[in-house]
């Protein structure tokens, strides 16, 4: 068992990476829940896998579950509004607790969920994808899609506690297994350079490497809960990841894989980084079947001025200034356009 301890300015917590873990929630979960009732969201896929087993896990509890389409289709404001009215059909009161049981779209949507209904619920993440559990598990961010962009409504909302069970990625199909390690690569490339190089030998997702890979992403939520500043790092290939995942309906980690390439491209125009740093995490992406597909980064940059990246103006984008390390560059739109 590995644990993280996240610590936050005003609220902090645990996140626990155990093998089985999923067998054994009711010792964590009363670490920070002393009431009774539990109210669980997932989705299909999920539920077929896992509901039954979390169910037995919490016998002690009173626990219901809302269960949703699986996929990003789900993320919106519509299934949002299903949700809220199941749960208060359901009979959920303020203070009782939610479980987000699934992957990224589960995890962010439950965690706006208990950003708004009541106007604030307690949550704890239970993730089970590879990308959840190196993304969306930790840091807070929550959200849904609106109006032909990815999670431009949400809120900062941190869980009570995440737990990881490692044994959940032995179900995933190579393609969603793949997906995850678009973020793996992707905290390695800025911020760990030692994890990255082990990636060459496709080493077993275990442990210490989701401990690994989270210990980057803890580092800069810490110092930046809100994403003013250096959490903006995170955001390496994402800039053009959203913009390509929701035009070629790619993965998550697909698309970020994609934007990372980009990035660098850009990065090697305005002359920062090497341009051996391209062939080092193309290198990489190929290894995990990622795609490597080739898109020029001006065609999306008009995008990227539509972006919630863009703050008054202003577009930060994250580049490497080493292999482990990653630099934040800011350009205006007026720069930005010129470069269009």
């Amino acid at each position: 068992m590995r644990e993280l301890s996240v610590n936050l300015k005003d609220h902090s917590y645990n996140i626990y990476i155990e093998n089985e873990i999923l067998s054994n929630l009711e010792f964590y979960i009363k670490k920070v829940y002393t009431k009774k009732n539990i109210f669980i969201i997932t989705d299909e896929n999920v539920a077929l896998l896992y509901l039954e087993k979390v169910l037995n896990s919490l016998s002690s509890f009173n626990t219901q579950f809302v269960v949703i389409p699986a996929g990003e289709d789900s993320k919106n404001i519509n299934v949002y509004a299903n949700i809220c009215e199941e749960l208060l059909n359901k009979d959920i009161r303020r203070g009782d607790l939610l479980i987000a049981l699934g992957g990224g779209v589960i995890g962010d949507m439950t965690g706006f969920v208990a950003a708004t209904l009541y106007r604030g619920l307690p949550y704890i993440g239970i993730p089970t994808s590879l990308l959840a559990q190196m993304d969306s598990s930790i840091g807070g961010k929550t959200g849904i899609d609106f109006h032909d962009r990815k999670n431009i409504i949400g809120a900062f909302k941190q869980p009570l506690m995440v737990l990881i069970d490692p044994n959940t990625i032995e179900t995933l199909n190579e393609r969603e297994f793949n997906n995850g390690m678009g973020e793996l690569i992707k905290h390695g490339a800025i911020g760990n350079y030692e994890l990255l190089k082990k990636l060459y030998d496709k080493p077993k997702i275990d442990e210490d490497i989701i401990y690994e890979s989270l210990t980057v992403k803890k580092k800069v939520v810490e110092v930046d809960e809100f994403d003013t500043g250096l959490r903006m790092t995170l955001n390496f290939g994402h800039t053009f990841g959203h913009a390509i995942e929701l035009k070629y309906h790619y993965k998550h980690g697909e698309a970020v894989a994609i934007g990372m390439l980009m990035a660098i491209k850009m990065a090697n125009d305005l002359n920062i980084g090497k341009k051996e740093f391209y062939d080092e995490i193309l290198k990489i992406i190929k290894i995990y079947n990622l795609p490597s597909t080739e898109f020029n980064y001006k065609d999306f940059l008009n995008d990227v001025l539509y972006d919630k990246k863009n703050i008054s103006g202003t577009v930060s984008f994250i580049f490497l200034e080493e292999l482990g390390s990653a630099i934040i560059y800011k350009m205006t739109e007026e720069e930005i356009k010129r470069l269009i």
